[in-house]
C-alpha cells in the first residue's frame, strides 16, 4: 500500500472530508466534537500571505522557501527549522506534534521530549513530517489568533482526498492486477500534490515568522 501525506488544518480538521471544494469553518457541532485542544478564531488575524501565493510572496524568500519546503531532501530540515524558530529557539517548549495530533500516542514520548527535544524533533520530521508541519501552523495560528483562510482549506483537502484515494487505489491493486498500474499512477500525483501543498504550507509559515518572529511584533 502506497504512503499517504495527510495534513491536519486548524479550522477545520478535515483530513477525512470529502468536500473539498468547501473552504467553510466548521459548524459548531463539529467543534465540539474536535475537542478542546484547538481555539478558533472567527475575528482575529490575517495570514500574511494564503498558500496560494506564498511562493511569489516576499522575493526571493518565499520562492526559495516553497522550494526548499517542497523538495523530499530538504523539506524534513525545513519543518525543524520552522518549529525551532515558531518555538523562538525554546525548545523546552517542544511537543510531539506541540501535541495537536493523537495526544494518546503522542504522550508516551513525553520522557524523550525534555531530555532529547531535537532527537525527537527530527524523528517526528522524518517520519511524521505531514502532521509535523501541520502542528508548527496550528501552533502560530493558535498562538497569533489567525484565522484560517478558505482557499487554504480547500488546497488541504483537495491534497488530503488525493491521498485517501491514493490509498484506496493501493488496497484494492492487491487484489485486483489489473489497477496495479493505475494505482501507480495515483500515487505519484498524489505525492507531487502533497509536496507542492508542503512547499506552499512552509512557505507561508516561514513569511509569517520571518516577518513577526514574535506575537508582540504585530504591535510595532
Amino acid at each position: 500500500v502506497g504512503d499517504t501525506h495527510s495534513f491536519v488544518i486548524f479550522d477545520p480538521p478535515t483530513q477525512f472530508r470529502m468536500c473539498f471544494l468547501s473552504g467553510k469553518p466548521l459548524d459548531d457541532k463539529e467543534k465540539e466534537k474536535n475537542g478542546e485542544k484547538r481555539k478558533y478564531f472567527e475575528d482575529g488575524r490575517q495570514w500574511e500571505t494564503d498558500m496560494c501565493h506564498s511562493c511569489c510572496a516576499a522575493p526571493p524568500k518565499g520562492c526559495v522557501a516553497c522550494i526548499l519546503g517542497g523538495a523530499p531532501m530538504t523539506a524534513c530540515c525545513c519543518i525543524c527549522f520552522l518549529r525551532h524558530k515558531a518555538l523562538q529557539g525554546d525548545m523546552t517548549k517542544y511537543q510531539c506534534c506541540q501535541g495537536y495530533v493523537c495526544r494518546q500516542c503522542t504522550s508516551k514520548c513525553e520522557s524523550c521530549e525534555k531530555s532529547m527535544p531535537w532527537p525527537c524533533l527530527c524523528c517526528e520530521a522524518v517520519f511524521c513530517g505531514c502532521f509535523a508541519l501541520s502542528a508548527t501552523r496550528i501552533y502560530i495560528q493558535e498562538e497569533r489568533q489567525i484565522m484560517s483562510d478558505p482557499c487554504d482549506n480547500r488546497i488541504i483537502r483537495f491534497n488530503n482526498c488525493i491521498q485517501i484515494l491514493a490509498c484506496i487505489c493501493s488496497i484494492l491493486a492487491i487484489f485486483i492486477e489489473e489497477l496495479r498500474e493505475i494505482a501507480e499512477c495515483i500515487n505519484l500525483i498524489a505525492d507531487i500534490v502533497y509536496y507542492i501543498t508542503s512547499g506552499c504550507m512552509q512557505a507561508q509559515t516561514f513569511i509569517e515568522l520571518d516577518k513577526y518572529p514574535t506575537v508582540e511584533s504585530y504591535n510595532k
